[in-house]
C-alpha cells in the first residue's frame, strides 16, 4: 500500500507570546499536532499491510522536524519550498507533486495548530478527484474498501468507501509514537527530496495582531438576589440583554 501523509511545520503555539498589538513568532518550530496523529496512523497502516509512507510537507522545511517525521517511520519526505502558502496554494503543490506516487491512501491532520482552516485535505481531495472523509477516529481497510467512524461532536457516524481515498484524522485516532535514538539516529540516512512550487495565492495575510480585550473590572457587592439584578441591569445597559 502506497500512503502519503501530510505534514505542515508550525512555530510552536505554547510558547508564541503576545505583547500589546504585537504577537512574536520568533519560537522553536515543531510538527503541527494532528498531523503527528496523521504520521502514527500511516506508520500503523505501514506495519500492517506493508507498503510504503511518503510524508509531504509544505512551507517551512525545517530539517530537525522533517527528521522527526522520518524517525517516526515515515521512509521518504517531499519538502516542497514555497514563498507564499495558502490552502489554495499549498493544496496545488501537494496535488502536482504527489501524483507520480499514485498514492492508496492520502492522511492529513484534521487541522493545523496555525490557521485551523481544515481546507486542504477537502482540496487536494477535490483537486485529485478522489472520496473524501473528515474526523476519522478509528478506520479498518479491507481489500479496497476503507471503513471508518468518525467524530461528529455529539454523535459517532460510520462511513465506507473505496480506495484510492483522501481521510483527515484528529487526535482520537491514536497516541503519536516517540522515536527511539536509534531511529533518530537512522533517519538522518532516509531520502528527503526538495523542490519549489511558487502558485499565485488566492489569500494573502498581512501582519497577525492579537485580539485585545479591554476589561471593565467591574465589582457587584450584595447578596446573590441583588447582585444577579444588578448584573442583569448592568449587562442591558451594554446592549448584551
Amino acid at each position: 500500500m502506497n500512503i502519503v501523509v501530510g505534514f505542515k511545520i508550525v512555530p510552536d503555539d505554547t510558547m508564541i507570546k503576545a505583547t500589546g498589538d504585537k504577537i512574536f513568532l520568533d519560537v522553536p518550530l515543531k510538527i503541527s499536532t494532528y498531523d503527528k496523529n496523521a504520521i502514527e496512523e500511516a506508520i500503523l497502516l505501514k506495519e500492517k499491510m506493508g507498503g510504503k509512507v511518503i510524508g509531504i510537507t509544505v512551507g517551512n522545511i525545517e530539517r530537525k522536524s522533517v527528521r522527526e517525521a522520518l524517525a517516526m517511520g515515515v521512509d521518504e519526505v517531499l519538502a516542497i519550498k514555497t514563498q507564499k502558502a495558502d490552502v489554495y496554494s499549498t493544496s496545488l503543490a501537494i496535488t502536482e507533486n504527489i501524483k507520480a506516487f499514485n498514492p492508496d491512501l492520502v492522511i492529513f491532520g484534521e487541522q493545523t495548530v496555525d490557521s485551523g482552516t481544515s481546507g486542504v485535505p477537502g482540496y487536494v481531495a477535490e483537486i485529485l478527484g478522489l472520496p473524501y472523509l473528515s474526523n476519522v477516529k478509528s478506520l479498518t481497510i479491507e481489500g479496497n474498501l476503507i471503513k471508518v467512524e468518525r467524530g461528529m461532536v455529539s454523535y459517532v457516524e460510520e462511513d465506507e468507501t473505496q480506495l484510492p481515498a483522501v481521510i483527515s484524522v484528529g487526535g482520537e485516532i491514536n497516541t503519536p509514537r516517540i522515536p527511539s535514538v536509534r531511529q533518530i539516529m537512522e533517519s538522518a540516512k532516509k531520502p528527503v527530496r526538495e523542490v519549489e512550487f511558487n502558485p499565485e495565492p488566492k489569500v494573502s495575510i498581512g501582519e497577525p495582531k492579537p485580539l485585545i480585550v479591554n476589561r471593565k473590572k467591574t465589582i457587584i457587592e450584595g447578596n446573590m438576589s441583588e447582585v444577579v439584578d444588578k448584573l442583569i441591569s448592568q449587562l442591558r445597559e451594554d446592549g448584551v440583554l
